[in-house]
């Protein structure tokens, strides 16, 4: 059976996993619907938030790496200049070994108390001192100390600060009392829950564009602030590849060697029909392919497809399709996502909210929700896989 990280499950539930909200029922209801990634999120990671406005703090691998500011052509140089972003001479201490990633020479830190630039003792290997290029790269592989040395210094790494908002998403039933009262044909008597079962995937479906393509956004300029929450495609900035409409196997194997090299080696890829008549073309052209039994996770058809950096499951999203994305693809790794509500916000379904006195129902649906994306490079966009290249 297939299974995204995060979401193992049968793909069935039985009388004692009835849902206990409507967020819930909307994986029952509409698994293979339009909004498969609001369905598959009432079961990964969540938590209720008490502030509409959240934040979360991230910290990857150190980056030990400093790049010049410019070409050194003198061999002899000791003081090199590298690139102000944001004090790269802090990532590095007296003791620390470097390596020059494109003439393999190896100094010794000595001093890196100036912003931007350090000294160092050149030629600590056997790769005599070189002229240094205007953007190389210099790489920390280690630490040397002396015998019996005092403890040296440290060099110490902030987390980044994140911030998305709740969004208030509101989908609205509002239908006379006579026409409840009223016998409609395709409804048999049962307008009034058709009606709100279509007002539930309405919902679903608003939601589900936000995640994918809404801006983080805080507007207090009115009475009362009005917040958005940020999306896939504008909070995932570092993975993101515009094929420009041909794909050559080589463009999609450098695109998942990107989205594979942070985080988990599953994730799922929600993808448009034209991608995916393109990545069969590649499979078919490229690849040895078998038939094997359907498998589902959690209701959910998946296409499996294993690589050597890891494995991508691949669900059609009938939304790109339809909402002319059908050549993008969103690459998403479940163990880094989470859904944020507010504390008794969650997907709630309101009744009788119409004005008193007035002659007709109005209920409703409403969840005030975000999408907390836990370290963007984990994740992955493509665009315009319109065509394979052979």
């Amino acid at each position: 059976m297939a299974a995204v990280l995060g979401l193992r499950g049968t793909g069935s539930f039985d009388s004692d996993a009835r849902p206990k909200n409507y967020r819930e029922g909307i994986l029952l209801l509409f698994p293979n619907a339009s909004a498969p990634l609001t369905a598959l999120m009432s079961k990964i990671g969540e938590e209720s938030v008490d502030d509409p406005v959240f934040k979360w703090f991230e910290k990857g691998l150190p980056a030990q790496t400093l790049t010049m500011a410019g070409a050194q052509a003198t061999t002899t140089d000791t003081v090199l200049l590298l690139t102000a972003a944001g004090g790269m001479n802090k990532r590095v201490k007296p003791g620390h070994v470097l390596l020059n990633l494109s003439t393999s020479e190896v100094v010794w830190v000595t001093d890196s108390s100036t912003t931007d630039q350090i000294t160092v003792d050149r030629a600590q290997g056997s790769v005599a001192a070189t002229a240094i290029g205007a953007s190389d790269v210099w790489l920390v592989i280690g630490s040397a100390n002396q015998e019996g040395a005092a403890v040296g210094e440290s060099v110490t790494y902030d987390p980044s600060v994140v911030t998305n908002y709740c969004q208030i998403f509101r989908n609205v039933l509002n239908i006379t009392n006579t026409a409840i009262a009223t016998r409609i044909r395709y409804a048999d008597g049962q307008y009034l829950k058709e009606a709100r079962r279509e007002v539930l995937e309405l919902h679903s479906i608003e939601m589900e564009r936000a995640y994918l393509f809404g801006n983080a956004k805080e507007d207090t300029t009115g009475e009362q602030p009005v917040r958005t929450t940020g999306g896939f495609n504008t909070m995932v900035t570092t993975n993101v590849t515009d094929f420009g409409g041909v794909v050559s196997i080589d463009d999609w194997e450098d695109f998942l060697e990107d989205v594979f090299e942070d985080g988990s080696t599953e994730k799922l890829a929600l993808v448009g029909n034209r991608s995916i008549n393109t990545l069969n073309k590649i499979a078919r052209n490229n690849y040895t392919v078998s038939a094997t039994p359907e498998s589902t996770t959690y209701g959910m058809k998946m296409t499996q497809w294993i690589t050597p950096y890891g494995t991508l499951q691949i669900k059609q999203h009938p939304l790109l399709s339809k909402d002319g994305f059908e050549d993008w693809g969103i690459v998403i790794d479940v163990q880094k996502l989470k859904y944020k509500y507010l504390r008794g916000r969650d997907t709630q379904y309101r009744e009788n909210v119409q004005n008193p006195g007035d002659d007709a129902t109005k209920n409703e649906f409403l969840t005030e929700c975000g999408l907390e994306i836990n370290h963007q490079t984990a994740h992955g966009i493509f665009k315009n896989a319109t065509a394979f290249a052979a």
